[in-house]
């Protein structure tokens, strides 16, 4: 009676995987330190709770190995169902063919894209196809010290302020004694990201929209650019390298020797617990397009070598959707990529909740405001390759020992020939 009992439960297990039954395992790749990998592994048990016949899991990679890591799992066809990324690498990747288009699913569905930003949406298409569904984004915006611009007689910088009102402020913020400067207007990044919104801003960009012609080089681009070049060698209103010494950029804003920085959210925790003046932010100043900052940021893409699809698009729904999103911005972790949803209010009204946390700074808001009118960084296959190319040209610059437009020219030729090469690989 045993045995046949025994035989009996064995053979129902049989039938019940037979008929579909058995978990569908689910696996998700990606980086974090401890509070995220956290974060992840309770986002999953709760979602494998709801979906009994999915097992999700977490794959945590080391961000230092991550993409070789990846490239190598791809390589061997043993990739995960889906992958984090960000916008960024995402183009050297997608070109490979490693990414699922979403299309098929999101219609199938009727899924409704429009809770994203637009713009980091667009951040992740490739050959016009939507290839991952964004968790968060980064942006910049102007963080002042409020008891700096007090001292100047200054009130804080409107909201739709201008590049003059911008400079006004950095000259009435920028001190000198004894002929040497004590203090300056504004703090001077030379990494990409905190100079392409004085670009576009400007009207101008990196590249055409197909990514075959280099147009930095273009008037509108290098005006832009050279404003920014003249805070600190014709205006002085922003320290040179000299002057700056051993300080960070950041650092100097935190210990009060630049009264205004161009920056991102990552900021906040350090300014909170550090900062010993009142500071708030303030949206980038307005140029002759208006005030475009970056929209980037990350988020989880389907491989296409996944076996599993149908289940892994339920799981990204999930990560990616009000529930996954509400999470990671309540663990201060992320600016969310979702606005809100007229469809449902209450879960995009929980991840605006999760957003605003005790000020500082004041004005928190403007750090989704400026998405309305933010752009993703231009970026393509071999985007690394170009930037280390106009990095190289624009060194002079920042040492005041070359132009703007003679550097962005005689980067011009190599660049280009990147981007022809690539034109031709597409058409292959």
């Amino acid at each position: 009676m045993r045995k046949w009992f025994i035989k009996l439960a064995a053979l129902t297990l049989v039938i019940s995987m037979s008929l579909g039954f058995a978990k569908t395992k689910v696996v998700v790749a990606g980086w974090g330190g401890e509070s995220e990998i956290a974060m992840y592994k309770g986002l999953l048990q709760k979602f494998n709770a709801s979906h009994p016949n999915i097992d999700a899991q977490f794959m945590h990679i080391p961000d230092k190995d991550y993409w070789t890591k990846l490239t190598a799992m791809f390589a061997a066809g043993k990739a995960p169902d889906l992958f984090f990324t960000n916008n960024i690498t995402f183009p050297a990747l997608a070109s490979k063919g490693v990414a699922q288009p979403l299309e098929p699913f999101i219609e199938k569905d009727n899924y409704d894209t429009s809770i994203f930003y637009k713009g980091i949406l667009d951040a992740f298409k490739y050959n016009g196809k939507l290839m991952a569904f964004p968790r968060d984004i980064s942006n910049m915006v102007v963080y002042y010290n409020r008891d700096l611009l007090k001292a100047a007689g200054l009130a804080d910088p409107d909201p739709n302020w201008t590049w003059d009102d911008f400079l006004r402020y950095a000259k009435a913020l920028t001190k000198e004694e004894n002929g040497k400067r004590t203090q300056w207007g504004v703090s001077f990044y030379t990494y990409f990201l905190f100079w392409e919104p004085w670009v576009w801003s400007n009207g101008g960009r990196w590249y055409s929209p197909d990514r075959s012609k280099y147009l930095l080089n273009q008037p509108a681009a290098v005006q832009g650019l050279q404003f920014y070049v003249d805070l600190r060698w014709k205006y002085h209103v922003a320290p040179t390298p000299a002057e700056s010494a051993d300080q960070s950029t950041f650092g100097m804003f935190l210990s009060g020797k630049t009264g205004l920085i161009v920056d991102g959210r990552w900021r906040v925790p350090s300014l909170k617990k550090k900062a010993k003046f009142d500071w708030d932010i303030v949206p980038f100043p307005k140029g002759k397009a208006g005030s475009i900052v970056d929209i980037d940021g990350s988020g989880w893409a389907m491989s296409h070598q996944s076996r599993h699809k149908d289940a892994a698009w339920e799981v990204l729904k999930y990560l990616a959707g009000p529930e996954g999103s509400v999470v990671f911005t309540k663990g201060g972790l992320i600016i969310p990529a979702i606005g809100f949803d007229p469809k449902q209010p209450e879960a995009t009204n929980a991840i605006l909740k999760a957003f605003f946390q005790p000020p500082p700074p004041r004005h928190q808001q403007y750090f989704l405001t400026v998405n309305k009118t933010a752009m993703p960084t231009e970026t393509f296959e071999r985007w690394n390759e170009a930037q280390n190319i106009i990095n190289k040209a624009l060194g002079p610059v920042w040492e005041g020992k070359a132009s703007v437009k003679e550097a962005l020219d005689k980067a011009a030729p190599a660049v280009q020939k990147i981007l022809d090469e690539v034109q031709a690989q597409r058409k292959k």
